[in-house]
């Protein structure tokens, strides 16, 4: 997305976020490799703009993307939106970096999910984001009883269908972040609301809302930066780390295999 740049904000941007850090102005010029009182005389020269080096130094340096400190106007954000910007920040760089393993889950295959009632008193849905509902249904006459998946969107409530990729990564201590695409008919299907809703589940918290993309909030254009990302990263092939590891061995010539802990006695070769 391209960002008309706006030098007072930057600057504004720079110095709120020294604030919120307790870092003095000088400490960030020697990070970003600039001569000391840089960043005064670029705001007092009215023709002088910082450098793209210094930016995308200072972006780094303070913990937020380049397209965060040149577009939002960061001392307007609550606490929570600045701090839910930098999780988000963090989330687009990582990705690009490709230091995150994503699980990436088709539309169709939500909006299929199969409801088990064998075996169990009641019926269960094997996706974290989703429960079931019960209805019944007349079918050749006969009344049966007829369980459906249902994910309850945050602004759709439970008139949603998933509309593209959703996404979803595994974090510290099994608590699991989803990035859920979704979708509302409305006046008879001939109109369709999206939205695109983040999420934090684990199962002694259950399911948490974080964020979405339908308000007013500066974090909207964070959300949609991170899906765009993601939807990139899902046209091109993935390699977990596990997998990773085995490649690399071979690339060295390394087939010494690994000693497995928890041997049962029968496997002792003595």
């Amino acid at each position: 997305m391209s960002v008309e740049f706006n030098k007072t904000r930057v600057i504004n941007n720079i110095s709120f976020l020294l604030k919120e850090f307790g870092k003095k102005i000088g400490e960030l010029e020697t990070e970003a490799g600039v001569s000391p009182g840089y960043l005064s005389r670029t705001a007092k020269d009215a023709s002088a703009k910082p450098g793209i080096d210094f930016i995308i130094k200072a972006a780094d340096a303070l913990n937020v993307s380049v397209d965060t400190l040149l577009s939002t106007e960061l001392s307007e954000l609550t606490p929570t939106e600045l701090y839910l910007i930098s999780f988000l920040d963090k989330l687009k760089s990582d990705t690009l970096k490709g230091k995150l393993e994503w699980t990436i889950e088709k539309a169709d295959a939500l909006n299929n999910l199969p409801v088990y009632d064998e075996y169990t008193a009641e019926p269960w849905v094997e996706h974290d984001m989703f429960y079931y509902e019960t209805y019944y249904e007349q079918i050749d006459g006969e009344v049966e009883k007829i369980s459906r998946p249902l994910f309850k969107s945050n602004a759709f409530d439970t008139n949603t269908d998933i509309a593209g990729n959703c996404y979803s990564l595994r974090l510290k201590d099994n608590h699991f972040l989803y990035l859920m695409n979704v979708k509302k008919y409305i006046h008879l299907k001939s109109d369709v609301a999206t939205c695109k809703e983040i999420w934090m589940y684990s199962q002694s918290s259950g399911k948490q809302y974080l964020c979405d993309n339908s308000s007013s909030s500066p974090i909207v254009r964070s959300v949609n930066e991170l899906f765009e990302i993601l939807d990139e990263y899902a046209k091109h092939p993935q390699i977990k780390q596990n997998i990773k590891s085995v490649i690399d061995a071979f690339m060295i010539d390394d087939f010494s295999i690994t000693p497995t802990t928890n041997v049962e006695d029968d496997d002792l070769p003595f």
